[in-house]
């Protein structure tokens, strides 16, 4: 027979699938999709042509210069010569002078200094750097203002913080806006030039991204040393040219200065940079950013997160609806059509978005459930071993188990497990009063609610006995949280039933359970044909006889304290008595498992009221426990373990306790 996805089936497949595609493609907007949203930077770059800048030059202070002009390597210039400099571009009429060299602190030649500032004022448009320097150290100030001589900064047209937003790859994406009260150097800059975004203030802090114009050196540059020689260097090299300067990093230290960074042109994507670029270049590329106003937008958070959405919708409802091989092209032509579509708008509208993430991550991610659900008609034929399974098993433990050929061996081995035993109250006289059609039906029903709380758990239903329940935990795969899975999944059977009974017109269906932690023999107790995956043991029987106290009670859910002290702080429980079981000669100490610790203060006055209760009663203090058992039906009435001593009370007052009786109650009888 083939089998066919009905209309409904591809519906919910198709919605499976979207629903991955876009959980998927918004995780790489957090820190899991880092890579893939620089990627979605960095690549259109490796498309992009060289475009050659004609509004900035840079001069350079590099290894020539040192060399030529007799300057120190490790510590600052003679302040002449950034004078004769600037004296220089002045008769070259250079339009601005951006230094992107910190002159924060006068210098041992004062005549030096004020040559410099003569300098600086009678061009009249120089632009100086500042940093703003940030401590993690708790006992120091986050931020220090690192500001241009006062002197200098006097005689400057502007100056600003020459910080630069690095990403951990030592790539500057991300323009550095600046502080709220002082602009970034390239605004300065741009400022000072005239750029048009420059006179709308409160475009300063908005959120741009650098627009490389090619590997590092495509800006025109110089050496500071040639730019001195007159004879050399034409003026109409500098005329009406905003003139950037700044140090170059000595040959020889690649990468051990903090002023060189990454440029797209040349990076490696999970590699390094071949060659890199200057700061003072990457001042440079940001001001033509401003001035030309041509720097990438990324789309909005909200809009990036829809756009997303919407194509993790697409892919993973549409790749549903074609067979694998379909799905393979449509797939192949998705990611074309995307990657060309995100550079076209990154080309003409300057725009971009992490769209590698979407080839990368959610198409493969729909692509795949595509196949996996189109293929559903082969694993249906191969599964008949597991579907039966699946009677008995979560869909976790059938995996688990066929994984395993060695579980369908005959065998046993011993090993702590967690116990559930349930059974229905009054079962015997509701099937009296039912025709066996309504009582299976309402079975079924019952047992479709029962046995999803023991596999929410992931529990191992061993049996179903009439209307009782058999699960374990910890077996035949190890879980460390045994007890509390066990203990939440009675108390959800126990929520979930109530429910059940309110929708249900049948009879009611109250349920008892037993629970328990304990060593226990574990394993298939059939044959190699047949699988019945069961445990054995006393601590099983203890599970069962803890199920039946339930009726002496007037309780729901009882647990011994082996496995109510692994789940005190996370479950609400109270303590019912110690109790001398039949078929046991030891007293076991039985809790009652409440529900969430959330209860506790709205259970806590009639709790500790049958604590004490308890307490008058273990020493025979019957009269005091009578009354204050009396008390906790006033606070909580129909309290079952409160009337089941109020009871004993009465039996004891006819037929006192031995002389050594210590509070425990015999239910051999029982």
């Amino acid at each position: 027979m083939t089998w066919k996805p009905r209309l409904s089936q591809r519906w919910a497949g198709g919605l499976v699938g979207a629903g991955m595609a876009i959980l998927f493609g918004l995780a790489c907007q957090f820190r899991l999709g880092d890579s893939f949203t620089r990627l979605s930077y960095d690549l259109p770059f490796r498309f992009q042509g060289i475009s050659v800048p004609e509004e900035a030059i840079i001069i350079y202070m590099d290894d020539a210069s040192h060399l030529e002009l007799h300057q120190p390597f490790d510590k600052g210039w003679d302040r002449t010569c950034h004078a004769q400099l600037i004296e220089r571009l002045t008769r070259a009429q250079a339009k601005v002078i951006a230094y992107d060299v910190v002159f924060s602190a006068a210098s041992t030649n004062a005549t030096a200094d004020a040559r410099l500032t003569e300098a600086i004022r009678k061009h009249g448009k120089v632009v100086l750097a500042g940093l703003v320097n940030r401590s993690d150290d708790p006992g120091l100030a986050s931020e220090k203002l690192e500001q241009p001589l006062e002197a200098f900064r006097g005689a400057a047209a502007g100056w600003g913080l020459a910080n630069l937003d690095v990403d951990t790859d030592s790539l500057n994406r991300l323009h550095f806006p600046g502080m709220e009260k002082t602009p970034s150097f390239a605004w300065a800059v741009a400022e000072v030039a005239g750029a048009e975004i420059a006179r709308i203030p409160t475009q300063r802090l908005a959120r741009r991204w650098f627009r490389y114009y090619g590997p590092p050196g495509t800006i025109r540059n110089v050496s500071f040393a040639t730019a001195l020689a007159p004879d050399e260097l034409s003026d109409d090299l500098f005329r009406n040219r905003i003139v950037f300067v700044g140090r170059k990093p000595t040959a020889g230290f690649s990468r051990q200065s903090q002023d060189e960074f990454g440029n797209p042109y040349t990076f490696r994507w999970g590699g390094h940079d071949v060659n890199y670029s200057p700061g003072v270049e990457v001042q440079a590329t940001a001001f033509l950013n401003l001035y030309r106003g041509d720097w990438l937008r990324r789309f909005h958070p909200a809009v990036e997160f829809a756009t997303l959405a919407c194509l993790g919708l697409v892919l993973g409802y549409g790749l549903v609806l074609f067979q694998p091989f379909a799905a393979t092209v449509m797939a192949g032509l998705t990611a074309f059509g995307i990657a060309a579509g995100s550079l076209a708008l990154w080309w003409a509208g300057s725009y971009w978005f992490s769209w590698t993430s979407v080839i990368a991550i959610q198409l493969p991610a729909a692509y795949a459930w595509s196949l996996v659900f189109n293929s559903i008609r082969l694993l249906i034929q191969k599964r008949v071993l597991e579907q039966s399974l699946f009677l008995h098993l979560s869909p976790y433990r059938v995996k688990q188990i066929l994984g395993r050929p060695e579980l369908l061996k005959p065998g046993a081995e011993e090993q702590e497990v967690s116990i559930l035993f349930t059974d229905i109250a009054n079962f015997t006289r509701l099937t009296s009063r039912m025709n066996s059609n309504d009582l299976f039906r309402l079975l079924n029903d019952y047992y479709e609610v029962a046995l999803s709380c023991v596999y929410n758990a992931d529990g191992t239903v061993v049996k179903l006995i009439g209307d009782a329940i058999f699960a374990i935990w910890n077996a035949p795969f190890v879980q460390p949280d045994q007890q509390e899975r066990a203990c939440r999944a009675a108390l959800l059977l126990r929520d979930r039933l109530i429910t059940f009974e309110a929708m249900q017109q049948s009879l009611p269906l109250r349920t008892r359970v037993g629970l328990h932690t304990g060593l226990a023999h574990v394993g298939n107790l059939g044959s190699s044909k047949r699988f019945d995956y069961t445990a054995i043991g006393e601590n099983v029987n203890l599970a069962s006889r803890l199920e039946g106290l339930n009726k002496h009670l007037g309780t729901d859910i009882l647990a011994t304290r082996d496995i109510q002290r692994i789940v005190e702080n996370k479950l609400l429980s109270r303590m019912v008595g110690h109790f001398r079981l039949k078929g046991f000669d030891r007293v076991i100490e039985v809790h009652e498992m409440l529900g969430e610790m959330a209860l506790v203060e709205g259970t806590r006055p009639w709790r500790e009221a049958f604590a004490q209760g308890l307490y008058h009663f273990q020493r025979k203090d019957f009269n005091t426990a009578e009354a204050v058992f009396r008390r906790v039906l006033e606070l909580h009435p129909n309290d079952g373990p409160a009337g089941f001593y109020l009871e004993k009370i009465d039996e004891f007052r006819h037929k006192p306790p031995e002389e050594e009786w210590a509070g425990e109650i015999d239910m051999k009888e029982k």
